[in-house]
């Protein structure tokens, strides 16, 4: 993804402009950035100035989302030239979770630098209540690495 944010102070006619002051927060950009099918503008008047106003703290965020949601649905491609050709790369991935799905856990396992529904799935299976923060890669658990398995001990995962 790419853009440009953007913050513009409004409403300075009214009387009490600079006790409450009102924003228009924005972000305009495209995807993927490499090779740009999708333009999307996002624009927020009026945000609360209590959580951010800023164009990367309110329009920004927004923009991501709706780039994920669009991204995650639409097909990378159009023809499939090789069905039996194999990406590595996800073999690898897929063997690597399987064998930890696999084998029967008594401790809290590291899941940082996995991807988040990967984390949730292997650890809602061990018996752990999941909570998450964010959206992408695990970047942080709140449980200790080799602690010993609670059932029904809620994690938080904070991801990236």
């Amino acid at each position: 993804m790419a853009g440009k944010t953007g913050t513009a102070q409004t409403d300075y006619w009214m009387p009490d402009w600079k006790e409450n002051k009102r924003y228009i927060s924005s972000f305009a950009g495209y995807f993927p950035a490499e090779n740009p099918k999708y333009s999307c503008i996002v624009i927020i008047h009026k945000p609360s100035t209590k959580k951010g106003y800023y164009g990367a703290d309110v329009s920004g965020p927004v923009f991501k989302r709706i780039a994920q949601k669009i991204f995650t649905v639409s097909p990378l491609i159009t023809e499939i030239s090789d069905i039996e050709s194999k990406d590595f790369l996800v073999v690898n991935d897929y063997e690597s979770y399987y064998l930890k799905v696999q084998k029967e856990i008594f401790e809290i396992p590291n899941v940082i630098g996995m991807a988040g529904m990967d984390a949730v799935s292997l650890l809602e299976n061990i018996g752990l209540e999941v909570r998450i923060v964010g959206n992408g890669t695990v970047f942080k658990q709140s449980l200790k690495i080799g602690e010993k398995i609670k059932k029904g001990k809620q994690i938080t995962l904070n991801l990236s």
